[in-house]
């Protein structure tokens, strides 16, 4: 795609939506990206917001019935090029983030999304459905936020991924952290709460459905076609009052036999056992150089905006 007059709308203005707004608007110049523009940004809090200036932020003000606000209908009728699809995550049908990208596809945009919900459930079909219609369906901060993940296969041309194996929810790994540092659960999950690793209801975290989210897409990516509901789930609420809790990883693993996530007790010659804190990694096991291994943030403002950047810079380029 051409960088000349490129637009761009963004769904869903909350944590993704704003950092990757500030993000765009302080790399554009020293990306090259001047001639790519935010053309409007719709959110049920905010509204439909045309032609968005850069100090939008500081501005906002939440309109009276969001509710009225037809999402679709806005997708269908804009002259964006590329839909940044950063709405909330739902796993039981990946609504609404699964109908704004399948509306954006048919109607000639190409998709950026964050949303782990329409991928997990539905990226086979999603899939087919960009290739249809000739677009690009770019989903980097579903994995790992802005740190390298599944796309470092793509400096590897011709390596095949046997096995991927990681750590992919980093509230659960600061949790079992402070367990093997001999803290409680409760309180370890109150203090991941009080730092914003957490959610008030962690149960997407704690209960792996995350980081099954992330396996399901992994094996989509990697050929083995799985959704979530073939991910084999258990989370770390086993470990809450087990006397063995040292050494523990929540785990997600794939190939094209199996699909897990469950907690497993390491030792310390694996290099996932070092990886603590909110920090994440991924493992590939390749056909050409063996075990390939990655760590860094895996979520967060900036961190998830760079995902979502590295995605509208990749499709820019093509």
């Amino acid at each position: 795609m051409s960088s000349d007059n490129v637009k761009v709308a963004i769904l869903g203005f909350g944590t993704v939506g704003q950092g990757f707004f500030e993000l765009f608007n302080s790399k554009k110049k020293s990306l090259a990206l001047d001639n790519v523009s935010i053309s409007e940004i719709v959110d049920l809090k905010y509204g439909h917001i045309v032609n968005p200036q850069d100090d939008l932020i500081s501005n906002l003000k939440p309109v009276e019935d969001g509710s009225k606000i037809d999402v679709l209908d806005i997708i269908q009728k804009s002259d964006a090029d590329i839909v940044c699809e950063f709405t909330w995550v739902n796993f039981k049908d990946g609504e609404p983030g699964v109908s704004h990208i399948r509306k954006a596809l048919t109607t000639g945009k190409d998709v950026i999304t964050t949303n782990k919900g329409p991928i997990a459930l539905f990226y086979n079909e999603l899939k087919e459905l960009a290739d249809k219609n000739g677009r690009n369906l770019r989903i980097k901060g579903t994995v790992m936020a802005g740190t390298p993940s599944f796309n470092v296969m793509d400096l590897l041309p011709g390596s095949e991924v046997k096995s991927v194996r990681g750590i992919f929810n980093g509230t659960t790994n600061f949790i079992l952290s402070r367990l093997d540092a001999g803290e409680n659960f409760d309180k370890a999950l109150q203090e991941a709460q009080s730092k914003g690793y957490a959610e008030a209801d962690p149960t997407n975290d704690v209960d792996g459905y995350d980081a099954g989210a992330k396996v399901a897409i992994l094996s989509s990516l990697f050929g083995w076609k799985r959704t979530f509901s073939d991910v084999r789930i258990e989370g770390i609420r086993s470990l809450k009052d087990s006397r063995d809790r040292k050494g523990y990883k929540l785990i997600g693993y794939a190939d094209k036999n199996d699909a897990y996530v469950r907690p497993v007790k390491l030792d310390e010659t694996d290099l996932l056992y070092h990886v603590t804190g909110v920090t994440n990694a991924i493992q590939f096991d390749t056909d050409t150089l063996g075990e390939v291994t990655v760590a860094g943030p895996g979520a967060g403002r900036v961190e998830t905006a760079q995902a979502a950047l590295t995605d509208l810079v990749d499709i820019i380029g093509k």
